[in-house]
This record gives structure tokens, C-alpha cells and sequence, in this order.
């Protein structure tokens, strides 16, 4: 015991008590210092019970609607019409496809399997076959279908927990994100995401993937062997945000907002008051971090504790980013803004070289939580993490990894904690334009909560799941059944 409390200690961030009623483990020693990544709609009064509504998102997460649905199930389903109240029973695996015309005269169509088999829905795309327990309730929209996949809780976590975290990860790292997990569930069920279908949360990235990948038995066992717990503080149950890989340092519940709040308590943010500094120190300083990193990190050996991104800009390059910029300034314009003395925002358009580029606002944590970009004639501020990485990111460019492999990105930057070094049209030397920006980054996701390849590192490194989540989140575990007593 003596040897894991100076380990956490040593690469601790913030200490935190932890209560762990019914259970045998030994949690005597405290410990130090956590998808879903969107607020919740308005809180309304749903019970802490057992079952979990998640609406299931189409082909590659698209959109809400489905043009069609083709269901099967190996042990044969049951579909139940809500109008007239009468049920068909299908034999084991028979294919059922439903379109929006079915729903004339039926605005709900309830599946069920027989034998708690699992309903299949052969064509929605996932990583592997999406079989979902409990029932699937399928409504009428105006785009398509709506499907609703109403289960337990805990049946619910069997399928984010291998979406979320690899299935090979050891036992107490799948613990501490089968907790997580049942705690940002629970937070959401106190409120409907989608209201119209009494939906508390989505199967895609802004709340917890779902079913995109298999079931396993590493999950389950995660699951059953942690029933019941969630964490909370203050006997309030938290909203406990995790994500992949930190840089070296935890953004809190800061990444999402300047403004104080509750969250403030138990998701904390650490790093260096120098890099928060807006100065030329604080950046020096950064960059020193970036580059040398601190070997004490727990993910100092991940593939993506540090990443390197080059982003050209010359020719069509600069119209692809500036149009992009417009984008987002159309999409989002509370954080994307165009300013010009004399020219309307979408004359950006016109504009043929980018003349700099500065991070704005930088966290104590190291991230930036904001950005300048100058144009001749334009100046675009970009604030807000998340407009951030999409203002620098661009599908498809070659993100070169901290083991020297290549990832291919997606609609957005790995992560908000980089710095830039520019390169300009002159040999490198300060000139009018720039013609390139390497970003150097560190870790991937949002920077908020519980960091996925840390709790690898911390359960390798012999620490309990107990011990991994006070690592992350100030605050306690306790049994969701004594909550509210």
C-alpha cells in the first residue's frame, strides 16, 4: 500500500476521498486527481431507476432519421403496433424491413426479442453487428424514423464500455470506465436530450458511443463486478466527462467555459499559471513542455501523449481554410467572428494568403482555448476548444503521431493543447504571408475528466479502479440506490 500511495502521489494532480460501500476492496489510502462531450437539455423530473432511453443515430452518425429499417433477431421478435394495440410475432431470423410509409396509421411501432434475444438492425453501419437488447421503439419524423432503444442501465453499459475503451485494457482500467460511465449516465437520466421521443442521450461521440462495438466479456465483467456504483460529490451525482489521452495535464471543467460552476469541485484543472499568462514567457514556456514533455506523465509513452501537424498554406490551401473559417462562422457564430473596417464577413472568401496565426487565450492546463487569424483585410477570432480544433483541422491531412505513425484526421484537430510554428514565404524568415504552420500537439479529446490511456497506465501500474478515478475526479463513490436517502 505504501509503494501506490507515493506512486499516486507522485504523479497525482488533486486528492480525493473515496467511499466504497458493500465492497471488499481496500480503499483506506486517499488518492490524487475524467464520451460525451455536450450539455445536457434543461433538467426535468426522471426517476433514478433502472432504465436508460438512447435514440440510435443513422449510418455513420449522421443525423437522427432513418429511411428504412431492416430487423432480425435469432430468437424471432415480436412487433407491436401502438394504434390498434396489436402484436406479430416473427420467427427466428426473419427480416422485417420498416419505412416511413408503415407509419400511416401506427405513430409508434414497438420490437421486441423473444427469449431476451437481441434486435439486430442489419443495416445501420456500425463497427460490428448492432444487436441491442431491451426494446426498440420506432417513431414517425417527418425526415424518416426515429429509433429509441429503451434497456437497463445496466445492460446499456455492456455496450459503451467495449465502444469506449479497448476490450485488451487491464480489468481495473475497464472498471473505472464502467463507473464513469454509469455516472454520466445516470447525470443525463435526470434529463431528456430529446424530449419529442423521451430520449435521455444518443448512441454517437456527444454523449457515449453505444454499440459500435460488440459486446465483450472483459466489459460485462466490468460492469457486473462495479453494479451500482457512480461517483459523486457532495452526495450529488456528477457529470464525469472522460476522453482518450492527456497531454501531461487535466483541463477541467474549464475546457467547456470561463464561468464558475459546480463542476469547478470536482473535475480540476492543473498545469502552470505561466502558460495562462498571454506572454511571450508563458508561451516559451509552453513550447518547452510541449517539445521535452516530463517522463512522471502517466501516457509520457503513449502513442498520443505528443503529435505534430503540418498545415499548408498556399494556393487552394488557403481558400479550402478560409472557407472553412466562413463555415464555421455561419454555423457558430457566438464563437467564430469575421471582423473587417470595411468588407462584409463572406468577402473573406476573396482573400489570398493568411498573414498570421496566435493562440488568443491558453489555459493554466495548456490549452487553447482560443485563436487569431489575420488576412489582409479580415481578422477571425476563433474561442471555444471545440471551434478551435475544427477552425485548424482538415478531413483527411496526415496527423504524424509520438511513435512516428501516421493517423488520418477527421473534421477536427487531435486535441486543443498545441503551440504553432510558423513558417513564412521568405526562407523562413518573418515576412508578409505564411506559407505553412506546424502545430505540435499533446494527447487526444477534450482534456476533461478521466484520460482512457491513463487509466491503462495506472491499472499496469498497480492501482485499483477506486484508486484510478480518485486519480481524475475529486469526489466519492457510492451505490446509485443510496443516493437521495
Amino acid at each position: 500500500m505504501i509503494v501506490v500511495v507515493w506512486t499516486v502521489i507522485a504523479l497525482g494532480l488533486y486528492r480525493c476521498s473515496i467511499q466504497l460501500p458493500d465492497t471488499d476492496e481496500d480503499v483506506a489510502e486517499p488518492a490524487e486527481e475524467h464520451n460525451g462531450e455536450e450539455e445536457s437539455a434543461a433538467k426535468s423530473e426522471v426517476p433514478f431507476d433502472e432504465n436508460v432511453r438512447i435514440l440510435l443515430m443513422n449510418q455513420a452518425y449522421q443525423g437522427i432519421c432513418h429511411a428504412e429499417l431492416h430487423i432480425s433477431c435469432e430468437e424471432g421478435f415480436s412487433v407491436s403496433y401502438d394504434q390498434d394495440q396489436k402484436t406479430t410475432d416473427y420467427p427466428p431470423d426473419t427480416e422485417l424491413v420498416l419505412y416511413p410509409r408503415d407509419f400511416k396509421d401506427n405513430p409508434m411501432i414497438c420490437i421486441t426479442g423473444k427469449n431476451d434475444g437481441r434486435i439486430e438492425i442489419l443495416n445501420l453501419g456500425r463497427n460490428s453487428p448492432a444487436r441491442y437488447r431491451g426494446k426498440l421503439e420506432c417513431y414517425a419524423a417527418a425526415e424518416g424514423i426515429i429509433v429509441v432503444n429503451e434497456l437497463s442501465v445496466e445492460e446499456y453499459l455492456y455496450g459503451v464500455v467495449p465502444s469506449e475503451m479497448p476490450s485488451a485494457y487491464p480489468d481495473e482500467a475497464q472498471k473505472a470506465q464502467a463507473i464513469s460511465a454509469r455516472t454520466y449516465t445516470y447525470f443525463h437520466k435526470q434529463s431528456y436530450a430529446y424530449p419529442e421521443w423521451r430520449a435521455h442521450m444518443d448512441d454517437s461521440t456527444a454523449f457515449q458511443v453505444y454499440m459500435n462495438c460488440e459486446e465483450t466479456p472483459a466489459a460485462v465483467k466490468a460492469v457486473d463486478e462495479t453494479k451500482g456504483q457512480v461517483l459523486t460529490y457532495d452526495g450529488e451525482i456528477v457529470e464525469s466527462f472522460y476522453y482518450s489521452t492527456s497531454g501531461g495535464y487535466n483541463g477541467g471543467a474549464r475546457v467547456w467555459s470561463d464561468a464558475a460552476s459546480a463542476a469547478d469541485d470536482y473535475l480540476i484543472e492543473t498545469g502552470e499559471e505561466i502558460y495562462a499568462s498571454d506572454s511571450a514567457e508563458g508561451e516559451e514556456a509552453y513550447r518547452r513542455y510541449i517539445d521535452n514533455g516530463n517522463e512522471a506523465d502517466v501516457e509520457y509513452h503513449d502513442a498520443w501523449y505528443r503529435w505534430d501537424y503540418d498545415k499548408m498554406l498556399e494556393g487552394d490551401q488557403v481558400k479550402k481554410f478560409l472557407d472553412q473559417l466562413y463555415r464555421l462562422s455561419q454555423s457558430q457564430p457566438e464563437t467564430v467572428r469575421i471582423r473587417s473596417k470595411y468588407l462584409s464577413s463572406d468577402q473573406l472568401l476573396g482573400e489570398n494568403a493568411i498573414s498570421d496565426i496566435r493562440v488568443l487565450d491558453r489555459k493554466k492546463s495548456g490549452l487553447a482555448a482560443g485563436i487569431m487569424i489575420e488576412t489582409e483585410h479580415f481578422r477571425v477570432s476563433v474561442t471555444s476548444q471545440y471551434a478551435v480544433r475544427q477552425a485548424l483541422g482538415c478531413a483527411q491531412d496526415v496527423v504524424v503521431k509520438n511513435d512516428g505513425s501516421s493517423y488520418i484526421m477527421g473534421d477536427m484537430l487531435p486535441s486543443a493543447y498545441f503551440y504553432i510554428e510558423k513558417i513564412y514565404d521568405n526562407n523562413g524568415e518573418k515576412g508578409d504571408n505564411l506559407k505553412q504552420v506546424k502545430i505540435h500537439g499533446a494527447g487526444f479529446g477534450h482534456g476533461c475528466g478521466m484520460s482512457q490511456n491513463g487509466a491503462k497506465g495506472l491499472a499496469e501500474r498497480g492501482l485499483t479502479a477506486a484508486q484510478i478515478l480518485a486519480y481524475y475526479y475529486n469526489g466519492s463513490i457510492m451505490d446509485i440506490g443510496e443516493l437521495g436517502k
